[in-house]
């Protein structure tokens, strides 16, 4: 019945055309790492698509931090640099997307229930 449910996997593995090329590579480490699990199918295309892009925007708010530093100058003041809630909007993405996929100890151990 689960099978059934899942449906078929005949392209999960391979990330779709058209993504920036480091998304592509994040997404197909992801599905590398999951496919041993047996637990992907077509259906979590999206969510992988969706985890591997906040990992790749966490990447280019860290390096814009890294880079400019949390506070900038605006005028004649310093404020937080946008790139701190950039980062943070996309953690939360991120673990949403790795509670959905098993990707942290937590959801793998409620997975192999």
């Amino acid at each position: 019945m689960e099978n059934r449910l899942r449906g078929s996997s005949d392209k999960v593995f391979s990330a779709r055309e058209g993504l920036p090329d480091e998304v592509k590579r994040l997404y197909e480490a992801i599905a590398w790492h999951l496919e041993g699990a047996d637990v992907l199918s077509n259906l979590d295309i999206d969510c992988i698509e969706m985890t591997a892009y906040a990992i790749y925007r966490m990447r280019q708010a860290r390096q814009s931090l890294d880079q400019e530093g949390l506070l900038i100058q605006q005028g004649e003041k310093l404020v937080k640099n946008p790139a701190a809630n950039i980062e943070k909007d996309y953690q939360k993405i991120f673990w949403q997307g790795c509670v959905q996929l098993g990707l942290s100890p937590v959801s793998r151990a409620k997975l192999s229930k």
